[in-house]
């Protein structure tokens, strides 16, 4: 059973510049700081040393000590990145979770950028979409809400 979380945030600069700061693997560890239980990136790095592609491998490092492989399926600059999170999962999450993926589009407003990230959880079983429902999906959303906050203020401040 799937659950999706969705935040959108408007960016005050050039769809580019949030486009670029948002793929770049070293930027993900401030972007993405967690929320209570759900766990900050620490550092983030593709496995064949080049910029974010489309088939890239990002290795993501977390502070529960988990280590995620990423799959690029979808780099279209300035508007779209998909991935999917193909294993590294760690107790209690990979008990709930049997994969996940998530979808960044950008929008040009004007002057501004919208943002709208979407993430998708496919759960083991209905007892997991109910704990995760529960337990899991808001706190994720809270972290996904502080990491575009995050984004945003970044390329806002870099822009000036």
């Amino acid at each position: 059973m799937q659950i999706q979380t969705s935040v959108q945030f408007i960016v005050n600069a050039k769809i580019e510049d949030v486009f670029n700061a948002s793929t770049d693997c070293h930027n993900l560890p401030k972007f993405f700081t967690g929320y209570k239980g759900i766990p900050a990136i620490l550092s983030a790095k593709t496995v064949d040393g080049f910029p974010l592609h489309e088939g890239s491998i990002r290795i993501v490092d977390n502070s529960d000590g988990s280590s995620i492989e990423e799959v690029i399926l979808s780099l279209k600059q300035p508007n779209l990145q998909e991935y999917k999170l193909i294993k590294g999962f760690k107790p209690p999450f990979s008990w709930l979770v049997r994969s996940a993926s998530g979808k960044w589009e950008y929008e040009t407003l004007d002057t501004k950028t919208r943002v709208i990230w979407n993430f998708y959880f496919e759960t083991r079983n209905i007892f997991a979409y109910l704990v995760f429902r529960l337990l899991v999906q808001q706190q994720f959303q809270n972290a996904q809400e502080i990491c575009l906050k995050n984004l945003k203020k970044y390329v806002e401040d870099h822009e000036r």
